[in-house]
């Protein structure tokens, strides 16, 4: 996870380059830094004390090269994202109980790509209502609903009739809410992909997967679901 979590910084500080200079030394030493603080110091309890650290040695850095404000702006923003929230999956992934954090990956990620197809399939099939065109011109109102009901049904169904697989015991009813909630943040994470893919004037972010662009271009919907994913891991074990 740390790899890819390196090349989606790396995808995102070559789009950011196009109109800014960031400074990429603090962007990839913030990503290390978070690996490593999930590593070796406990993960939650160190990541806010190197938050605050990274942003200080932004400003220092700002003024002793005396780069414009905004290059330091566009790098604490590679810091949030995609940095914070990859934290949210090392939250998942540094889960004592193994099952639980195999059964959210699963979970989460299952709702993002269904969702993503299904708003996909929805929208070429039905879609006669433009959603935001000027952010996502083939996006429509249609394919939005398909995802979600989808994405919905995935979650209610793998989590309903598959947690008992993973030694969890929930209301099944509870995650027809978490499924609504997921597929809708995906979606979002979509969109705003989308919408700063236009802001740096770009198709792609990358070109990892070839025609179907950069690592970031791929996991968009689902980094937007993991914050939620780790949210619910807390109900998962209390």
């Amino acid at each position: 996870m740390f790899v890819v979590h390196i090349i989606c910084v790396h995808e995102l500080l070559g789009a950011i380059a196009t109109i800014a200079a960031p400074l990429r030394s603090l962007s990839y030493g913030f990503s290390v830094s978070l690996f490593l603080a999930y590593e070796f110091l406990g993960g939650q309890s160190a990541v806010s004390s190197l938050l605050a650290i990274s942003l200080l040695l932004v400003f220092i850095a700002l003024m002793i090269s005396q780069r414009k404000v905004t290059d330091g702006l566009y790098t604490i923003f590679t810091m949030l994202y995609p940095g914070m929230l990859f934290a949210t999956v090392y939250d998942i992934l540094s889960i004592p109980n193994i099952q639980i954090s195999r059964f959210l990956l699963i979970l989460a990620f299952g709702c993002a790509i269904v969702t993503d197809t299904f708003a996909y399939l929805g929208g070429s099939a039905l879609g006669q209502h433009k959603l935001i065109e000027r952010i996502s011109p083939h996006k429509t109102v249609e394919g939005a609903l398909s995802g979600l009901l989808f994405g919905i049904l995935f979650t209610y169904i793998f989590g309903s009739y598959f947690q008992s697989s993973f030694g969890i015991q929930l209301n099944r009813f509870l995650y027809i809410a978490w499924g609504a909630l997921f597929s809708m943040f995906s979606q979002i994470g979509d969109l705003s992909a989308s919408y700063l893919k236009r802001w740096f004037g770009i198709k792609d972010f990358g070109k990892v997967w070839g025609p179907h662009g950069g690592m970031l271009d791929r996991l968009d919907s689902m980094l937007f679901i993991a914050p939620f994913a780790s949210i619910f891991s807390m109900l998962l074990m209390s």
